[in-house]
């Protein structure tokens, strides 16, 4: 997890440890043991005995006399004070120039050993942190009732306060404190029961704005620290008059799926995105909306403007939703984020990679951008919400400080691919609601991301019927968008498809195609991308059978939902995050 810095850190530690050898062998002689130096101070020390008598008149007895060394020893002693006297310029030099860099070099190598340590105390601190991630997300799903939201959230704040008091500042001294922060015992705490108390919270807004007891939601919102919860999920609804287009009077009657209007709400700059229901459907009633329908975009309303509150799914704050009555369709109004100008038009990942003229971005922007997708959709996961329209349209980008994009072709500047935002949350519900009020609309354009068991089969009679939304149809949706980067060309085209004369088999049919059919297009993901890609996105496509369940799993079970979570954590999350040092 940190190669690169542990071999930098290395480098600069043989480069140290030349120098030092450099200066070692330059005082090597001057490291020999000191016995002889020692034995000649004795003779020095003793010279003025040497002619007195066998006594000294103390009371200590006799003395023994001290004789000079035989003539070969002594000329030996002479040459090796000799030698030593030569040294005496390497000792003044080592004594006033090099024992202070050699104590340099050795403060360096120290500072390099504890910067090594504290990148492997980093490495594991995110494995740690990884790995509590993915454990927060199985008690989440585990427990699917605002009551236990309450429970688990004040259990956090409740260790949170004892660890606290445990290990007060007024209770320790300075040693103890700085050993606490270095054992990474204080930020372990933090990282391991702030982000479930918060995925508590947010999951309690999703529980809370589809369960109808405004009571009883109001109870429980003050015990998790929520108590304006219910007004703000019942204060979602816009005044008409309040939203108007950025020119001319009126919006358009007619907009296709999935496109978005620049408008401005009151007098800030927003982007509309709209909600018609099926006119030849039975939602729609005497020319009216149909009210679940109604329900449902309001539910989806305080959704959007409440997750920013705790957990990021990296979706636009929804300022609300509005009922355009003269043509019976909602409109959703989304700010712009606040890290562009208020002016600046979102820019689809469908229309970079269709607009002749977009470089392709770099393998590092690629890989960032899938791995920043995956974990939005394991976060959405981890609360029980699926988003039923991923698709490259639905992928938001906005271009760097100074960029500018007109119409999908970038004019001037660069995309910033490290902040992506999701959108298109028209066909949300949670995971777990039997609420079966609208399909969405056969369009081959948005079929052709959509799993086959939800898309309109025309006539065949071995077809079956759609099945209900679940998570792994989500995953299918975002293997084909990340099928997508990889090439960086829209799915039609990867499989030769004219979304124009599309009938029904041609959008169903493509999982099979991909899986079995057309193996060379993944082939091709891991020729120019590599096998962890490629892997990702097979097993997105693949669905519960990659994740180690059975096709036919109800993933509306908590163990099933808590499985799915953690595998594709660990298949899909976990291997993309490994790449983003790229």
């Amino acid at each position: 997890m940190s190669k690169g810095l542990i071999i930098n850190i290395m480098e600069q530690q043989q480069k140290l440890l030349f120098s030092f050898g450099r200066l070692d062998n330059r005082y090597e002689r001057l490291t020999d043991p000191l016995l002889e130096e020692a034995a000649e101070e004795f003779v020095l020390q003793n010279s003025d005995r040497l002619i007195e008598n066998d006594t000294n008149g103390s009371s200590e007895g006799p003395v023994k006399p001290v004789r000079f060394p035989p003539t070969e020893e002594l000329v030996k002693m002479s040459l090796k004070f000799v030698q030593q006297f030569k040294d005496v310029p390497k000792r003044l030099r080592w004594a006033t120039f090099d024992h202070q860099k050699m104590e340099k070099l050795i403060a360096k190598l120290a500072n390099f050993n504890d910067k090594m340590h504290e990148a492997l105390d980093k490495a594991q601190m995110d494995l740690l942190i990884d790995m509590q991630t993915r454990t927060n997300d199985q008690i989440v799903l585990l427990n699917r009732t605002m009551s236990h939201m309450v429970q688990i959230y004040q259990s956090q704040q409740l260790e949170q306060i004892s660890f606290q008091r445990s290990h007060s500042l007024l209770e320790m001294d300075n040693a103890q404190y700085d050993g606490l922060i270095d054992s990474g015992a204080v930020i372990a705490r933090g990282a391991a029961h702030q982000p479930l108390a918060a995925l508590a919270q947010q999951n309690f807004i999703h529980l809370a704005i589809e369960d109808s007891r405004e009571d009883l939601t109001s109870s429980y919102a003050r015990e998790i620290n929520m108590p304006d919860l219910p007004n703000d999920i019942r204060d979602t609804k816009l005044h008409y008059a309040d939203v108007r287009p950025r020119q001319g009077t009126q919006f358009p009657q007619e907009i296709d799926e999935g496109v978005r209007t620049e408008a401005y709400y009151k007098k800030t700059p927003v982007w509309i995105e709209w909600k018609t229901p099926d006119t030849s459907g039975p939602m729609q009633q005497d020319g009216g909306v149909d009210a679940k329908i109604h329900a449902r975009v309001k539910k989806l309303a305080a959704l959007l403007s409440k997750h920013n509150r705790t957990v990021r799914f990296r979706a636009p704050f929804c300022r609300g939703y509005f009922i355009d009555e003269d043509e019976g369709r909602f409109g959703l109004v989304f700010e712009k984020p606040a890290s562009v100008p208020m002016d600046t038009e979102p820019t689809s990942l469908h229309a970079l990679i269709t607009t002749p003229g977009n470089d392709i971005p770099s393998l590092t922007d690629r890989i960032t951008l899938m791995r920043l997708l995956v974990e939005t959709v394991e976060r959405l996961h981890a609360v029980d919400w699926l988003h039923k329209g991923l698709r490259s349209a639905n992928i938001l980008l906005f271009p760097k400080k100074g960029g500018k994009v007109h119409n999908g072709r970038v004019m001037e500047g660069e995309i910033n691919y490290a902040d992506p935002f999701i959108s298109g949350f028209d066909y949300s519900r949670p995971a777990t609601s039997d609420d079966m009020t609208e399909r969405p609309l056969d369009n081959p354009a948005a079929d052709i991301y959509r799993h086959p068991s939800v898309q309109h089969k025309g006539n065949r009679e071995d077809a079956g019927g759609r099945e209900s939304y679940k998570k792994s149809f989500d995953l299918y949706s975002l293997g084909i968008v990340l099928l997508e980067i990889a090439y960086w060309r829209p799915i039609d085209q990867i499989v030769c498809i004219d979304l124009e004369n599309a009938r029904p088999k041609d959008t169903w049919g493509v999982k099979k195609r991909l899986l079995e059919k057309e193996p060379q297009h993944l082939r091709g993901v891991k020729s120019h991308l590599g096998n962890t890609v490629e892997g990702v996105i097979t097993a997105c496509l693949q669905g519960p059978v990659a994740f180690d369940l059975d096709e036919d799993a109800d993933e509306k079970r908590e163990v099933v939902a808590a499985q799915l979570q953690r595998a594709f954590g660990e298949k899909v999350v976990k291997k993309l995050g490994s790449m983003k040092g790229l």
